[in-house]
């Protein structure tokens, strides 16, 4: 069986979900994007089964997600609803499993609590995506050997929220005066000086 990694999203971020998919795909890692597949009745079977066959989850917050949170139009809202639901239910699943989480940001800040995580990306405040992508074959081909990406393996990425007192890695490089908001608290931290120090 081939190496696989989740994709909790919504289909709406379709360039942000292909850009993964295509990085992975360069590695040989199987990426589960649950529009792309065959999903039986009931669904939350197959998402279990294929969290569990698993390394990794990442959760993709791109613009049309953000957006979808705070639309005025009714319908976008409960596109919402329904997305956030099943994001929350495949973070838990991959809580109970203690599998990596990671929060990739695309350029938006993260406007929903993510209580479990081990990894938070801000995408695209890379100055050069050659450096973006290099660092994601890097962590697609850790995962696609059998490694993880914790607290314990970045030492110099890990960070403490002072809110709410979480931790996880910060894997993006920030300037002093960068403002990250906590993806398990929604609090704004102002960076005093550069990231990773």
């Amino acid at each position: 069986m081939s190496a696989q990694i989740f994709l909790s999203h919504t289909k709406l971020d379709k360039d942000l979900c292909d850009r993964f998919d295509i990085a992975a795909a360069r590695v040989g890692l199987k990426l589960f994007r649950s529009e792309l597949e065959t999903i039986q009745n009931p669904p939350w079977a197959t998402i279990m089964q294929e969290i569990e066959k698993s390394s990794a989850l990442f959760v993709l917050v791109g613009k049309e997600l953000v957006a979808a949170q705070a639309s005025s139009d009714l319908a976008k809202r409960e596109e919402w609803k329904f997305t956030q639901n099943w994001i929350s239910f495949e973070v838990g699943m991959a809580c109970q499993r203690r599998m990596d989480v990671w929060v990739v940001c695309d350029r938006v800040r993260i406007n929903f609590p993510v209580p479990y995580l081990n990894n938070y990306e801000l995408w695209g405040i890379q100055p050069e995506q050659e450096a973006q992508l290099k660092f994601w074959k890097t962590t697609f081909e850790r995962y696609k050997a059998g490694e993880t990406c914790k607290l314990e393996d970045f030492p110099k990425w890990n960070f403490k929220c002072l809110n709410c007192g979480s931790m996880y890695n910060v894997c993006s490089a920030l300037e002093a005066g960068h403002r990250m908001t906590c993806p398990t608290c929604l609090s704004i931290t102002e960076f005093p000086k550069k990231f990773p120090y």
